[in-house]
């Protein structure tokens, strides 16, 4: 796959655009293989894959669902990210299968629950016993009001991790302390990152990544070399971007 960036400005949300990308992705990739292996996240793009994602023409059976980012809580608490899959689709959809989730074990240590996912991913990838990164068809990811994506938070030392593929987070700037979350060298090792950004108060951090490129954020650090990179923002939040940077790239 050629290395392509893109962004798709969509009017005054991003929901169409994105469930319709996510769709698209899904079926392309399944008319190759016999697995669609997804990244999703938590907060508002939770609540839009939620709202839609049974209602997309595509074999859920073959889905494989992975979590880019978990908090280290039970999953009843509000602040899980699997849980609110599981109360807002899975429980609500009868299509939407449980069984296509891979959550994260919560109820480890949150050193033990990253290494645990680690292993859970390599698994279905069928790489156990092997050092090659694996490479999702599709990582869907959010940035936060920092930069942050994932659990990858400015000037933490996770940025710079190059051996695990899931790493533990025990300070989080961000409560709940304690997390686990994709690190850089998997993420980039997607065959597509979708971002998703809604909203006037995305504006500034969405142009100092897209058209600044501003290498101090985590979300700017994400750049598949060998996949493609796709923003997906309402009009508000694109707002203080000129033009189209991304085209040519």
């Amino acid at each position: 796959m050629a290395h392509k960036r893109a962004m798709y400005r969509t009017g005054d949300a991003i929901c169409d655009e994105l469930l319709g990308l996510l769709e698209k992705f899904a079926n392309e990739t399944l008319a190759k293989q016999n697995r669609f292996r997804l990244g999703v996240s938590g907060g508002s793009l939770a609540d839009i894959l939620c709202e839609g994602m049974y209602d997309l023409r595509s074999d859920f059976s073959k889905w494989q669902i992975f979590f880019c980012d978990e908090r280290v809580v039970p999953e009843a608490d509000k602040d899980s990210t699997w849980g609110i899959y599981k109360r807002q689709l899975v429980a609500d959809h009868d299509n939407v299968p449980e069984s296509i989730f891979f959550p994260v074990n919560c109820s480890l240590d949150v050193n033990e629950a990253a290494a645990d996912y680690e292993r859970t991913i390599r698994k279905a990838f069928g790489l156990e016993k092997s050092t090659e990164v694996p490479s999702f068809d599709l990582l869907i990811l959010g940035i936060g009001p920092d930069g942050h994506t994932a659990s990858l938070f400015p000037g933490h030392p996770l940025l710079k991790e190059d051996k695990k593929l899931i790493a533990p987070i025990d300070n989080s700037p961000k409560p709940p302390p304690k997390r686990v979350t994709m690190t850089l060298p998997l993420i980039n090792n997607a065959k597509v990152c979708l971002f998703g950004a809604q909203g006037r108060g995305k504006a500034e951090m969405l142009k100092r990544i897209v058209a600044d490129r501003d290498k101090s954020l985590p979300a700017t650090l994400v750049d598949p070399p060998n996949g493609q990179l796709i923003f997906v923002a309402c009009d508000e939040a694109a707002s203080l971007i000129e033009g189209d940077p991304l085209r040519g790239c």
